[in-house]
């Protein structure tokens, strides 16, 4: 297909719709906003000539019909991750399709393209890790020792999520486990460092925080989305309580076998 028919037939419009939900599905697996993915797809599909398209959207699925309702699709997307560039990937793609005369058959490739888009590698994202720890221990307040503290934890932090990525652990565990180590480490260190915990574990555990699920639930609710930003904001916080729940088990064993509280 070079070009686009103004009028596809039955065999090109599901064609078009598959296409469609795929993009939707990348862009919400993604990080995408709700509101992102229903204009993204609208777009499409008025630039393809799909009529009568109507597009639901909530956090974890898509609803999409075209026509008299005789194409109508439900994608699951149970599994949502963070990777803004593939977002950024289909937004532009979205917008050369309206703006040019795109094919469909350039447009699968070039979504195929945005949906193979990697990962930072291994080493960036322990870097990251290890430099955000520091960072945050520092603003915090920490002095030197503690922000050293916090980026050591930081790094096993990071090789520990890549390690339980792997794997494919659940999400509450992992956050779980992860806010265990990262207190376990700081205290350790710390008291070889002679120097305050609190900081150290503070600024480490802000590598865990639910930043951007807070934030798109906000946004879902000033646009109306009032399901999807409840669903985002109850993720958010069963996040924050898993990791209140690492640390604070690891805090009272240690207190428990020591005697000592942890300052």
């Amino acid at each position: 297909m070079k070009g686009r028919e103004a009028y596809p037939d039955e065999e090109l419009r599901r064609r078009i719709m598959d296409f469609i939900m795929a993009a939707g599905q990348t862009l919400l697996e993604n990080g995408a906003e709700v509101f992102r993915v229903e204009q993204t797809m609208e777009i499409m599909a008025r630039s393809f000539h799909l009529r009568e398209f109507h597009v639901y959207v909530l956090t974890n699925g898509i609803f999409a019909s075209a026509g008299t309702a005789e194409i109508s699709e439900v994608r699951n997307v149970p599994v949502r991750t963070t990777h803004l560039g593939r977002v950024a990937a289909v937004n532009a793609l979205s917008r050369e399709i309206a703006e040019t005369n795109m094919s469909l058959g350039e447009a699968e490739y070039r979504l195929a393209a945005a949906q193979r888009i990697p990962f930072p590698k291994d080493w960036v994202q322990l870097v990251s890790g290890m430099g955000g720890a520091f960072s945050f221990a520092m603003i915090f307040g920490g002095d030197l020792r503690s922000a050293i503290a916090a980026a050591v934890a930081g790094l096993a932090a990071s090789g520990y999520l890549l390690l339980c990525g792997r794997y494919s652990l659940p999400g509450g565990f992992q956050k779980i486990t992860t806010a265990s180590l990262i207190t376990l480490v700081c205290i350790l260190l710390c008291q070889a460092l002679h120097t305050s915990a609190s900081h150290a574990i503070i600024g480490a555990l802000m590598i865990l925080t639910p930043g951007i699920a807070f934030t798109m639930g906000i946004r879902d609710f000033v646009h109306g989305d009032y399901l999807s930003g409840t669903i985002r904001m109850i993720d958010a916080l069963l996040i924050a309580a898993s990791i209140a729940i690492g640390t604070g088990l690891v805090l009272s064993l240690y207190s428990l076998l020591t005697g000592v509280v942890v300052a």
